[in-house]
C-alpha cells in the first residue's frame, strides 16, 4: 500500500479518536452536526487534506509559469494552475457543508505530494535546467499522490459530492502527470 493512503487511514482513525472526553451515558445525546450530511470519514479526511495539497502547490505552478524554459512544463503548470483555481472553491464549499473546521490540520507538514516551505525555498533558490528538474519532480510527486488520494476517496468514500470530484482530480492529475516532460538527473 502506498504512504498517503496510510496516511489518510491514519488521519481517519485520529479524527475519530479526537472527538473528546466519553459522554455521560446519563446526558441526552447531543446531534452530531455531521451526522445529518452524506459525508463519512474518508470524504471529510479527503476534503481536508485535499485543500493544502492544492493551496501549497500553487507557489510551485507560478514559479514554473515564470521561471521555465520548456514549454511543455510552463502548459502543464498553466493547466493546472486553472484546474486548482477552478477546484479550490469546490472544496472549501464541501468543507463547509461537511462542518470541517476552515484551518487545515494539514497546512505546513511534510508529507509526499504536499509542498512544504523547505521544498518551496530550494526551488525559489533553483534556476535553470535544476530548476525544471526539480520543479518536475515535485510536480510528478504531487500528481500521484492526490491521483492515490482521489482512488483511495472513490473506493472507500460514501459522498457522491466528494466521490464525484475525486473522479476529476484522479483523470486530471493522471492527464497532467503524463504530460510533464521527462528530466534527467
Amino acid at each position: 500500500m502506498r504512504p498517503l493512503p496510510l496516511l489518510l487511514a491514519a488521519v481517519l482513525l485520529a479524527t475519530g479518536g479526537c472527538a473528546g472526553p466519553a459522554a455521560d451515558s446519563s446526558a441526552p445525546a447531543k446531534p452530531n452536526p455531521v451526522a445529518a450530511t452524506d459525508f463519512g470519514g474518508t470524504d471529510m479526511a479527503w476534503v481536508e487534506l485535499m485543500i493544502p495539497m492544492d493551496e501549497q502547490l500553487l507557489p510551485v505552478l507560478d514559479l514554473v509559469r515564470e521561471r521555465a524554459a520548456d514549454p511543455a512544463l510552463v502548459a502543464v503548470a498553466g493547466d493546472l494552475r486553472g484546474v486548482y483555481d477552478g477546484e479550490l472553491p469546490q472544496l472549501r464549499a464541501l468543507s463547509d457543508r461537511a462542518g470541517l473546521p476552515s484551518d487545515s490540520p494539514h497546512k505546513g507538514h511534510n508529507m509526499p505530494g504536499l509542498v512544504d516551505a523547505d521544498t518551496l525555498a530550494a526551488l525559489k533558490a533553483d534556476s535553470g535546467a535544476s530548476f525544471e528538474r526539480r520543479a518536475v519532480t515535485c510536480l510528478r510527486e504531487h500528481l500521484d499522490q492526490l491521483a492515490s488520494l482521489a482512488a483511495s476517496e472513490i473506493a472507500n468514500g460514501i459522498s457522491p459530492a466528494v466521490k464525484a470530484l475525486a473522479q476529476k482530480v484522479q483523470q486530471s492529475r493522471g492527464a497532467a502527470g503524463a504530460r510533464l516532460p521527462h528530466v534527467t538527473a
